[in-house]
């Protein structure tokens, strides 16, 4: 695929996946519009594409804002003309038991990780639509297809994009626009940093770079896509959990039950 001159949109790409991804794209001459909360990270990113992509622009927002999103959208497509590509990839997370998670926490990772998505993806839609043209893409998680351990919250945020994203994919194909959604396991960065010690840890094997992650989005925008799952064995994980659901949680509970019986806590 030819990127030059793409106008691409990528939430959160003032650091990990979404800055890698930006840097990616800006060497194959995308025009990269960057959202993020912080102008000051938001800021180094475009220093690190502007000798590549001259004309990228960074656009401080908070994607659980719906206002704050239709603002930027419109900044965005007001500068550009148009948006050719959506990278949904802002996020946060959390790992914590149920039943001590505040409300608040589970409140505020639907709003971004989930309604986030719905915000962005509604903002840029009509424009794509009057195009006949554009590619959404989604930055999910091997936990929106397995349910994970003390993750309840982020889980569900999770599921709730990979619902839409399917969904989406069979509304919006025949208006000519491609859906696709990346689910990575857990990713090298701050946003994993945060909760990487807290058990149980994730066998190394399956923690991957965010240069992995970068690369199977720029192959599903170069393929049309609609699911990458990575690394492979978890995406073999979740093609065992499809067929032989009952199987794979006799192996999880095998595996993780002593970590949920030690997070129990006496009312």
């Amino acid at each position: 695929m030819d990127f030059r001159n793409q106008v691409i949109l990528i939430t959160g790409a003032s650091s990990g996946i979404g800055r890698r991804l930006a840097e990616d794209l800006a060497e194959r001459g995308a025009v990269i519009a960057g959202c993020g909360r912080s102008p000051e990270r938001l800021a180094s990113m475009l220093a690190a594409v502007k000798d590549r992509s001259p004309a990228s622009a960074v656009f401080p927002c908070d994607v659980g804002r719906r206002e704050e999103v239709e603002r930027m959208a419109g900044e965005v497509l007001d500068r550009f003309g148009r948006i050719d590509v959506l990278v949904n990839n802002a996020g946060i997370g959390m790992r914590m038991p149920f039943s001590e998670t505040p409300l608040e926490t589970i409140e505020e990772i639907m709003r971004t990780n989930y309604l986030g998505t719905v915000y962005c993806t509604r903002a840029v839609l009509p424009s794509m639509v009057a195009r006949g043209r554009g590619h959404i893409v989604n930055i999910s998680s091997v936990a929106g297809k397995i349910g994970a351990l003390n993750m309840a919250g982020y889980c569900a945020s999770k599921f709730a994009v990979n619902g839409l994203s399917e969904s989406l994919c069979h509304e919006l194909r025949p208006l000519g626009i491609s859906v696709s959604v990346i689910c990575p396991g857990p990713v090298r960065t701050v946003f994993n940093r945060e909760f990487a010690d807290v058990p149980p840890r994730s066998p190394p094997a399956l923690v991957i770079g965010v240069e992995a992650v970068s690369r199977a989005v720029i192959a599903a925008l170069e393929t049309r896509k609609p699911e990458l799952v990575l690394p492979r064995w978890l995406a073999v994980a979740c093609w065992l959990k499809r067929i032989a659901p009952n199987l794979f949680r006799v192996v999880y509970h095998r595996q993780f039950g002593l970590y949920a019986s030690r997070s129990r806590r006496s009312p």
